[in-house]
C-alpha cells in the first residue's frame, strides 16, 4: 500500500480525489494528513480535528467492470472492518451508530464518509475516515470522545493508520455478492441502540420516538413508532443520540 503524508488539507477524501482527476493511482493508496482543516462527516457535517491527536484518512479501491460492488454491502463491510481494528484496541461497549459513526461506551470515536465515482459504472471509491485518537477535549461537542479518553491509554497514530488501511483494504477484497446477507447480520449485531427507544428528527425538523429494528438490504433503517414500522433511508432523518 502506498501511503501519501501531507502536512496539511482542507479534506483527505477531496485531496484524494483530486489527485484521481490528474491520473491514475494505485489501488489501495493512502492519504493521511497530519492538520485537516475542513473535515467532513455524512450529508456534510464538519468533523473536530485536532493537530498531532486526531487521524484523518483516506483509503484507494479501484474497481474493474466485472468486479462491482453493491454500495451498501461495501458499507457494512467497511464499517464492521474499522470497528474490529478499534475494538482490539480496548474494553468498551463498540457499536455503529447508523449509517456509519463508531461508538465506544455511547461516545462518538470515528466517522466514516464513502465516496464513489462514477463512469457508466463505479470506477473507484474514496473510503474516508475520521478517529478521535488522543484528543483530550471536545468543544461544544458532549457526545463526541477520543480512544485514549475511553480506554485510559495513548494511541500510536502511525500504527492505527496502517492497521485501519490494512482492514479495509482487506475487507474491499473479500467483499462477496453470497456474503451480503451475513455481512448485514454482523452489521446489524453491532447497531447502537437495537432495539431500543431513541429519539430521531426527520427532514420538517419534528422530534419523534422510536424503536430501532434494524438496517435492510436497501439501506434503509427499520424503526418501530407510535404509527407503526417505517423505515428511513439515509438523509431523511436524524438520529438523536440523547434522550430528554
Amino acid at each position: 500500500m502506498k501511503q501519501i503524508k501531507i502536512d496539511a488539507t482542507e479534506s483527505t477524501n477531496d485531496y484524494l480525489k483530486q489527485m484521481l482527476r490528474q491520473g491514475p493511482l494505485d489501488d489501495g493508496t493512502i492519504v493521511r494528513t497530519l492538520n485537516q482543516t475542513k473535515g467532513r462527516g455524512q450529508r456534510g457535517a464538519d468533523w473536530f480535528f485536532e493537530e498531532d491527536k486526531s487521524l484523518a484518512m483516506s483509503v484507494l479501491k479501484i474497481w474493474s467492470a466485472d468486479n462491482q460492488p453493491n454500495p451498501f454491502h461495501l458499507q457494512w463491510v467497511i464499517c464492521c472492518a474499522v470497528l474490529e481494528v478499534l475494538s482490539s484496541l480496548g474494553k468498551a461497549a463498540w457499536h455503529i451508530k447508523w449509517p456509519n459513526d463508531i461508538m465506544a461506551d455511547g461516545k462518538k470515536v470515528a466517522g466514516l464518509l464513502i465516496e464513489h465515482q462514477f463512469q457508466g459504472r463505479i470506477q473507484s471509491t474514496v473510503i474516508g475516515l475520521g478517529v478521535n485518537v488522543n484528543n483530550t477535549e471536545f468543544p461544544k461537542l458532549p457526545l463526541a470522545d477520543s480512544l485514549s479518553r475511553r480506554l485510559g491509554i495513548p494511541i500510536d497514530l502511525d500504527l492505527l493508520c496502517i492497521n485501519l488501511s490494512a482492514s479495509i483494504n482487506q475487507a474491499c477484497h473479500d467483499l462477496k455478492t453470497d456474503m451480503q446477507q451475513l455481512d448485514l447480520d454482523r452489521f446489524n449485531q453491532h447497531l447502537y441502540l437495537k432495539n431500543t427507544d431513541a429519539l430521531f428528527q426527520d427532514e420538517n425538523k419534528n422530534v419523534f420516538e422510536g424503536r430501532i429494528e434494524g438496517v435492510d438490504e436497501q439501506g434503509q433503517l427499520h424503526v418501530q413508532t407510535a404509527e407503526g414500522m417505517k423505515q428511513f433511508s439515509v438523509g431523511t432523518i436524524k438520529h438523536l443520540l440523547n434522550l430528554p
